[in-house]
């Protein structure tokens, strides 16, 4: 059962009925509904606590003069509580570009246009109020107390990920969570374990690539006694995570003479100490790579029975490029979270040219690489908004703001990874041919030999972008 409190905040007293019944015919939803129907009354409810805000853009004030940015001013009120809620915006066409922007820089959960596919609106509840239930996720607002550990998100992507923790969370099976480097995984391991009956006991992390070979066994299991070494005896991750969740990160690259003794420790509950005896424990795993571990099986790399029992539930994290309207999200999050931090509370924002060029860079180093430049750009910056000369230079030189400095060839060869470097000269190459033929894609595409399509999705992958100079 789902529920939560949610203010509709709409002049048309019969939408606002018809939203109401259709909850109402929704088994699985028992939701507490309060109306305002103009934007003074609004702005006194949001005071309350309510789970979900639904708010017209139009709505007239209480003298019924209609302000076109009232339900801007309502959500913008919601953002300054302590604990803001989701909120769903009801727009018709003709609302304006600028608030439409101004709202979307807030981060509203969803947009539902005018004329209201009811059935729609509430699916798009449904899953507000299960993000609300599942991960609080504060915003934009004085006093917003940050945890360590957020997930941030509201593309269809993330949602999906956020439904998927809060599902296993429930449960205390094994989870598999998969994605590419800075994505995120340990955060979303983090959730799951915060959100389960374990929450109270232990969460440890490993990093199996970090750990020598050699020295795996005794470091996942421990030392039941002094070895010849010297080394005494000592508890292992798993006895550290009793009670708790022991999480194993970078899980494809863990030798092949441990994977069985692994899969022993999750199927009978017990390991087998170095040099002691065989000790019980009561752990959960949750598994995480940025490997094709199914790949890895045909090559004879990884165990198919170890396989089978890690991915029983799976969750993949999709990288930045995939969900790049949830960059200005993340990037105001990161900007709340370290401004404080630095001591730089004055900044208010990014210039709209830096988010134009976030949400166009293809981030290889996706959410962690996002917060390094803005917690970078924070300690540069001494105005008020960060610009693109707050950036690291490597950055906008990567974004193809600005040429790199020195020898790109020399820069190159000192690459040591062949996919890296490719993928760099490409960069340098295809935008210095853009530039010499003023951005003409035709004419780019005809001298590199391939297809309009084709450059068109090089420029999106490599995230370049033209710069006004460009334009020359």
């Amino acid at each position: 059962m789902i529920s939560g409190r949610i203010l509709i905040v709409e002049d048309e007293r019969d939408v606002c009925r018809y939203i109401q019944r259709h909850l109402m015919m929704e088994e699985d939803l028992n939701v507490e509904v309060q109306f305002a129907y103009d934007r003074d009354t609004a702005m006194e409810a949001v005071k309350e606590e309510f789970d979900l805000i639904i708010s017209d853009l139009w709505i007239p004030d209480s003298n019924g003069t209609l302000d076109k940015e009232g339900g801007l001013k309502v959500v913008e009120r919601a953002m300054e509580l302590p604990d803001p809620p989701e909120v769903i915006i009801i727009t018709g066409h003709g609302s304006s570009r600028s608030v439409l922007e101004t709202v979307a820089r807030i981060g509203v959960f969803d947009y539902v246009v005018k004329p209201i596919d009811y059935a729609n609106l509430v699916n798009t509840i449904r899953r507000a109020l299960e993000k609300r239930k599942s991960l609080s996720i504060p915003r934009r607002g004085e006093g917003v107390k940050f945890r360590e550990y957020e997930i941030i998100g509201s593309t269809p992507q993330m949602i999906e990920v956020m439904k998927a923790i809060g599902r296993f969370a429930r449960s205390d099976e094994t989870v598999l969570i998969q994605g590419e480097s800075g994505t995120g995984k340990e955060l979303a391991a983090r959730a799951i374990h915060e959100h389960s009956a374990r929450k109270d006991k232990p969460f440890v992390p490993v990093n199996v690539n970090a750990i020598v070979p050699e020295l795996m066994e005794a470091e996942l299991f421990g030392i039941g006694k002094r070895v010849a070494t010297g080394v005494d005896a000592r508890p292992g991750f798993f006895m550290q995570a009793q009670g708790g969740t022991l999480f194993l990160d970078e899980i494809g690259e863990l030798s092949l003479d441990i994977q069985p003794k692994l899969l022993r420790a999750i199927d009978f509950k017990e390991v087998q100490r170095v040099g002691g005896s065989t000790v019980k424990v009561d752990v959960r795993i949750i598994a995480a790579t940025n490997k094709d571990l199914r790949e890895a099986m045909k090559k004879g790399e990884f165990r198919k029975d170890l396989y089978y029992r890690l991915s029983g539930a799976t969750i993949h994290i999709p990288p930045l490029r995939e969900r790049r309207e949830d960059i200005p999200l993340l990037a105001d999050y990161f900007l709340r979270k370290h401004s404080h931090m630095l001591g730089k509370d004055h900044i208010q924002g990014f210039s709209e040219d830096v988010v134009e060029l976030f949400k166009g860079y293809h981030w290889p180093g996706n959410v962690r690489e996002l917060e390094n430049a803005v917690k970078y750009a924070i300690s540069t910056c001494s105005g008020r908004t960060i610009t693109i000369q707050d950036l690291p230079r490597d950055l906008v030189e990567e974004m193809g703001i600005i040429e790199p400095e020195g020898d790109p060839f020399e820069e190159i060869l000192a690459i040591d990874d062949l996919k890296k470097a490719r993928e760099r000269f490409e960069r340098i190459y295809i935008l210095r041919k853009l530039r010499e033929n003023s951005w003409n894609i035709s004419l780019t595409a005809k001298k590199l030999g391939i297809t309009r399509q084709q450059l068109h999705k090089k420029i999106e992958k490599l995230g370049l972008r033209r710069r006004q100079e460009d334009n020359v």
